[in-house]
């Protein structure tokens, strides 16, 4: 059997984010699996969000099986998904950790909003917004090569808009009904913040917390940025590595 973590990627997600993570991976003997999302780099949508769901847990249920060392990875949007997974009552025997934060506060926000999706889309296309955001959001100064590939999972998203459809207040107040009638899903879960992070901020854990009556116990890597699998490879592996 495998060893190694199972991620699950944020909105605009790619594969090609992970490859530097993956490279350093080798030294441990790890396995970094990552979820694909359909709908994604150019894979075929889901009709709806409980058909996107079934291939999220059909994947998990594949890792769960065939890795003897586990963890579940979850940033951003990936941690929504992770959430309703376990409200399904699946893989709370898996260890989860959430990075970031768990946007509940964004989500409720933006639930509906397809225009300020496809608003956002369009901005993350642009050469001078993207030099902006690299800028303020990594540790270290990409190459061009890499920050095309960090951007091509936003303009290879076909669902990127229909998510924003999807995830509306109604469904996160059912995935909190559904949480809080399965109070085990809610354990088993560490966050990792980022001292560094300029895109989250912790009130979106407060806020996701208060949603959901729980406190996760919260660990502040303070170099860290919003990207550490980007900005240091090598070290997001070894904490990795720590936590398995």
């Amino acid at each position: 059997m495998s060893r190694g973590p199972l991620f699950l990627g944020g909105l605009g997600h790619a594969l090609c984010r992970l490859s530097p993570a993956r490279a350093a991976a080798r030294e441990f003997g790890f396995d970094v699996k990552e979820v694909l999302y359909p709908g994604f780099e150019g894979r075929a949508p889901t009709p709806d969000m409980e058909a996107f769901l079934d291939s999220v847990e059909l994947q998990v249920d594949i890792y769960r099986l065939s890795h003897k060392r586990r963890l579940m990875y979850a940033t951003g949007f990936g941690a929504l998904i992770a959430l309703a997974l376990r409200a399904r009552g699946r893989f709370v025997e898996l260890p989860l950790v959430f990075q970031g934060a768990v946007p509940w506060r964004t989500a409720r926000a933006l639930a509906g909003r397809r225009d300020t999706a496809a608003a956002l889309r369009a901005h993350l296309r642009q050469p001078d917004y993207q030099r902006r955001y690299t800028e303020r959001h990594f540790q270290r100064t990409l190459e061009e090569s890499e920050a095309r590939a960090f951007f091509s999972g936003f303009s290879t998203c076909d669902l990127h808009e229909t998510l924003f459809e999807w995830i509306t207040p109604g469904w996160l107040a059912d995935l909190e009904g559904r949480l809080a009638a399965r109070p085990r899903a809610l354990t088993g879960v560490t966050v990792w913040l980022g001292g560094r992070d300029t895109l989250v901020d912790p009130g979106e854990l407060d806020a996701a917390e208060a949603a959901l009556g729980t406190r996760w116990p919260r660990v502040t890597l303070e170099d860290w940025g919003h990207f550490p699998y980007l900005d240091d490879p090598l070290g997001w592996i070894e904490a990795i590595d720590r936590a398995m």
